[in-house]
């Protein structure tokens, strides 16, 4: 709202209102000016916001202070909530009129809040203001009447479609009364297979335990397998060469590798040592009788491999002192010198070993048809060329030494058939 004031003298003071729109001054309506207490107040008891005119709000004027004011109360008998009071008339004319302003204000002010219009309007506004607002209200019926048309229409829709809606809800309901029967079924069913998925959760957790417990137990037992496998292999390796070695054991002729009997030129040898003596290659007698033990251990071992037994003698090896027990001691040793041609019993103990001998190769040939090369005849030993007699007394150093030779010949040979009867065995 706007207003505009001026003063011309010191006793005539004069307001003008503007129209809101067009901004020209207005000429207010008399009845403005005298709005009584109780219209403004009915006026201004729907609007919290506007505040009572400030004359209204000072403290009454007591009439009858005195306080050397004259003072005269009026008043009507058409109302007997309005008074007012009045002062001497220079002093509440001027106040009056400001009243009044205040009050005319305030009115424009409840109307401009109550409208989307502001207030004060000239009559032309009010008058384009009125016919705009006619034709508003034209274009509001017409709304309205297309509105209510539809709502008509609808309305008519409206019974159908509830119609349908109404039997598709029904549907709709026993729809779901059935789906809810079968989701109790379903969750009952729920239950039951989750105590049962809870018992096999369990039962599978129980496997788990047993089952590493049974690979542990399996781990333990494949490594105790492997360490038998591992000794097995062992002892397989061990068996093979243990059986290698058993053939080329039985392949081997253990007297022949123990008794080794060859020659050195016209001399027999057993392991070595030289049996005989030469005039032209002078053996040791030491060596002599060390060939004679040797000789004697052959013949005792190869009898006892085949559990022979001697008649009227026994062989007794003991090395380099070996001799053959009969009724008396005949010794296969001697030192040589005037004593071996005084004494005979060397010559004699010869010629009994190659009685044992002749014993022995004798029950041989007659396991078979097997022949050894040279003949034993008494003391003599040899072939269809000759016999050579094993005496030393009154013979040649060369027979001897050829009898002692055809001697470890057929012992060699009786090794051999030993050897290979034990192995054939």
């Amino acid at each position: 709202m706007s207003s505009a004031g001026s003063t011309t003298s010191s006793s005539t003071t004069q307001v003008t209102f503007c129209c809101q729109r067009c901004a020209r001054p207005l000429k207010l309506d008399p009845s403005l000016q005298n709005v009584s207490l109780k219209n403004f107040a009915e006026l201004t008891s729907g609007n919290s916001t506007t505040s009572r005119p400030d004359f209204l709000s000072s403290p009454p004027i007591d009439v009858f202070a005195d306080d050397g004011v004259e003072r005269r109360v009026i008043v009507e008998n058409s109302s007997r909530d309005d008074f007012c009071v009045l002062a001497k008339p220079e002093a509440t004319k001027t106040e009056v009129f400001h009243n009044k302003i205040r009050v005319a204000m305030q009115l424009f002010d409840i109307l401009s809040e109550n409208s989307v219009i502001d207030h004060p309007l000239c009559e032309e506004c009010t008058r384009s203001l009125f016919v705009q607002l006619d034709e508003e209200l034209r274009n509001l019926k017409k709304d309205c009447a297309l509105y209510q048309k539809v709502l008509s229409q609808l309305q008519q829709e409206d019974t159908t479609t509830t119609t349908a809606l109404d039997t598709e809800i029904s549907e709709l309901r026993a729809e779901e009364a059935s789906l809810l029967r079968e989701l109790e079924e379903a969750e009952a069913a729920h239950s039951s297979v989750q105590g049962e998925l809870e018992e096999l959760q369990k039962a599978e957790k129980e496997l788990e335990e047993e089952e590493e417990d049974l690979a542990r137990e399996c781990n333990k037992y494949e490594h105790r397998l492997a360490e038998v496998k591992e000794q097995q292999t062992c002892l397989d390796n061990e068996l093979r060469y243990a059986h290698k070695e058993l053939e080329k054991l039985k392949k081997t002729n253990i007297f022949n590798t123990v008794f080794h009997i060859w020659h050195d030129g016209h001399f027999g040898t057993i392991n070595g040592f030289k049996l005989g003596r030469l005039p032209t290659c002078t053996v040791d007698w030491d060596e002599v009788s060390a060939a004679w033990g040797q000789t004697a251990l052959l013949l005792y071992s190869l009898a006892k491999a085949t559990n022979f037994k001697f008649q009227r003698f026994q062989i007794v090896p003991y090395g380099s002192q070996s001799y053959i027990q009969g009724e008396t001691k005949f010794p296969l040793y001697t030192h040589g010198g005037l004593r071996l041609f005084l004494d005979a019993k060397f010559d004699q103990g010869m010629v009994n070993f190659l009685d044992c001998l002749k014993q022995f190769l004798d029950s041989i040939e007659k396991m078979g048809t097997f022949n050894f090369p040279y003949k034993i005849d008494k003391s003599k030993i040899g072939d269809q060329k000759g016999f050579y007699s094993i005496k030393l007394h009154f013979n040649s150093e060369e027979q001897w030494t050829k009898a002692l030779k055809y001697m470890l010949i057929n012992l060699k040979w009786a090794l051999t058939v030993v050897a290979h009867s034990k192995r054939d065995k």
